[in-house]
């Protein structure tokens, strides 16, 4: 039950954009085994002048392509977040050909009660 909110410089193509959501949802799948029909995703183009991601801290060189990826989960082990890190950048190395230092993640945890997708009820595991 991710809560994927994903951010880029405004401008990529529809196409773009789609399989940057889809690759996303594909290494959750596999990373994670999320149920497939777990998909919950928010895209947000910034003008260039508003998505400001120093391209050289952390020994990591971006470029003008970078995306941040904002991950809202129930916990998850280390070893799920690491192949999740390795997954990303391989699917979407693939499609749509983003750099493996262009793709930015973070991973925010909380518990299942903070959680409700409607009927005014709390998720339960």
């Amino acid at each position: 039950m991710p809560l994927i909110q994903i951010s880029l410089v405004e401008g990529k193509s529809p196409q773009y954009i789609k399989a940057i959501a889809d690759g996303i949802h594909e290494a959750l799948l596999t990373a994670w085994g999320i149920p497939e029909l777990d998909r919950f995703q928010t895209i947000t183009e910034f003008k260039k002048e508003h998505f400001i991601i120093n391209k050289q801290m952390w020994d990591v060189n971006r470029s003008e392509d970078v995306v941040v990826i904002y991950i809202t989960s129930i916990k998850r082990s280390q070893e799920m977040k690491l192949a999740l890190y390795k997954e990303l950048v391989k699917v979407l190395g693939n499609n749509p050909k983003i750099r493996k230092e262009d793709v930015f993640v973070t991973i925010v945890q909380n518990d299942p009660e903070n959680w409700s997708f409607g009927n005014g009820i709390a998720f339960q595991l």
